[in-house]
């Protein structure tokens, strides 16, 4: 009979939600688990035919040395499914990340319940680097104009639906700050990669926060692999 005892079964994660942009919309929540610091282990042992049942402090250094020189296939062997809520920019920026899968709301199918990412303040365009921002401030003019743009936005494509234009043409003119959700199923190799990119100082500020957000939720499930991949290889999660 086969020893399933060093199995992980799938946990059903029951917790709050994480709200990374803080406006009371944004979230991340882990909803299943399959895996943990465990199967890395016996995914790493099995080329000499040996199963564990518990962590050992020997597994724990097996773990930091498979992470500290990326041997990553045994991070493989686990599977984890999050719930996003995010402005549509940050989802395309996310999904630029392939080797994971992602299904997506559709807006063909129901219609878009309009909520709007507003930033809490403006940031400026980095000089040296033309995909990044730096510093912060305040202009209450261009927070007006920019909420006026999204009442536009929005009167329109009710007056669009009203009138009997198909769903999937009047989402045409929402703009990128548009919430939407996703379900983001990934292992644990795959998400330190995101999180190695995402985590970067040069990363857009509201997706690094959602990275934060992905490694609290995942670390509790692979304490010893994530806290050697955070002292190895990671950007502060702080």
């Amino acid at each position: 009979m086969r020893d399933t005892t060093a199995q992980s079964p799938d946990i059903l994660c029951h917790v709050d939600r994480h709200d990374p942009l803080g406006d009371g919309i944004s979230s991340v929540e882990l909803v299943r688990v399959s895996g943990s610091d465990l199967d890395i282990v016996n995914a790493a042992r099995v080329s000499f035919g040996k199963l564990c049942t518990t962590i050992t402090e020997r597994d724990v250094k097996l773990i930091n040395y498979l992470i500290e020189h990326m041997h990553t296939s045994p991070l493989e062997h686990n599977q984890l499914s999050f719930r996003i809520k995010a402005p549509i920019f940050v989802i395309r920026q996310w999904m630029r990340h392939r080797m994971n899968s992602y299904n997506e709301i559709s807006y063909r199918y129901v219609k878009a319940p309009l909520e709007f990412y507003i930033p809490p303040s403006w940031r400026y365009q980095d000089q040296n680097n033309r995909q990044a921002s730096h510093g912060s401030f305040q202009d209450l003019e261009l927070r007006n104009s920019y909420c006026v743009m999204l009442d536009a936005a929005q009167k329109t494509y009710e007056e669009l639906l009203a009138a009997g234009v198909c769903r999937e043409l009047a989402r045409g003119l929402l703009p990128l700050c548009t919430y939407s959700e996703f379900i983001f199923t990934c292992n644990l190799h795959s998400l330190t990669h995101f999180l190695k990119l995402r985590l970067h100082p040069g990363a857009q500020h509201e997706i690094q926060q959602y990275a934060r957000s992905l490694f609290a939720l995942a670390q509790p499930h692979f304490p010893h692999a994530l806290t050697a991949w955070q002292k190895y290889h990671g950007q502060s999660v702080v």
